[in-house]
């Protein structure tokens, strides 16, 4: 089974993380305060966000820093960083890039900080990311970003690919290091590539968190068919309508489970990744 994380598979998942943007931001609303506690209130005058999305977690940096300070956050998904750039167009201390930060020329200005959240797996050459990064940092500034753990760790990445897997009669494909949502999943691969990088002080923490949010079992259920961990397994798959509506099914007895009033909550666990340039 090929379930890799393609340049084709790029574009539609980026498009679709537009779509759903602010349902993801507050289903995300947990992870991204576990990712700003462990910061902080961080001192500085300038930071990145990787991978920044919507700006949510850009905005939230901005806001954990001192007034004069500045927070750039930078995506590779245009109609992304048009969303976060209307969104955030009255907050003065943000400004937001098209741009990928594995090859993008940051210039002069060194960064006193660099967040991200789930923004740093899909890198081609993440050793060559990482390295680009870390020269846009000052020295002894902090990296910190959330990553996820292995699959089967992971109750939210199991149970919703398990339930595509049982409908499409395929097996699961371990893609290693491969770009996409499971590619720092082996701790020793990451502590490799940010030393491989420059930076020192790697430490990993798997933190247990929920992701929850105001939606209907079936609304989430329809956005698993085209977004998340269980959506490029039914891509690879290209099951014919009758095994889609089947696959549906099953997801939305999973989502329905996880309802909690008028919320949809599941657990998740997180790595927790940080070092210092």
């Amino acid at each position: 089974m090929v379930n890799s994380f393609s340049n084709q598979d790029r574009n539609g998942i980026w498009d679709r993380r537009t779509r759903f943007n602010e349902i993801l931001d507050e289903r995300n609303e947990a992870v991204s305060d576990v990712l700003f506690k462990k910061i902080g209130s961080p001192h500085g005058h300038h930071f990145l966000d990787v991978g920044c999305g919507g700006g949510g977690t850009t905005v939230r940096m901005a806001n954990s820093v001192s007034s004069n300070a500045h927070v750039t956050g930078i995506d590779i998904s245009e109609s992304i960083v048009s969303l976060a750039q209307e969104n955030m167009k009255s907050i003065k201390n943000v400004d937001f890039i098209l741009a990928d930060a594995e090859t993008y020329q940051f210039g002069t200005i060194k960064f006193d900080g660099v967040i991200s959240r789930f923004g740093v797996m899909f890198f081609s050459d993440p050793i060559r990311a990482f390295t680009n990064i870390h020269g846009a940092m000052r020295e002894h500034a902090f990296l910190t970003f959330i990553c996820w753990p292995p699959r089967q760790e992971n109750a939210y990445f199991y149970t919703m690919t398990e339930a595509v897997l049982k409908h499409t009669g395929k097996e699961y494909r371990d893609t290693g290091t491969e770009p996409g949502p499971l590619a720092f999943s082996d701790n020793a691969y990451v502590e490799s590539i940010l030393n491989s990088s420059g930076f020192s002080n790697v430490s990993i923490e798997t933190v247990k968190t929920q992701l929850s949010a105001k939606m209907t079992p079936e609304f989430d259920a329809g956005m698993h068919m085209e977004y998340g961990p269980s959506s490029l397994l039914i891509k690879d798959a290209q099951p014919d309508e009758i095994t889609k509506k089947k696959i549906y099914e099953e997801l939305l007895f999973v989502c329905t489970s996880h309802q909690k009033g008028e919320y949809v909550s599941h657990d998740a666990l997180i790595s927790v990744v940080s070092a210092i340039s």
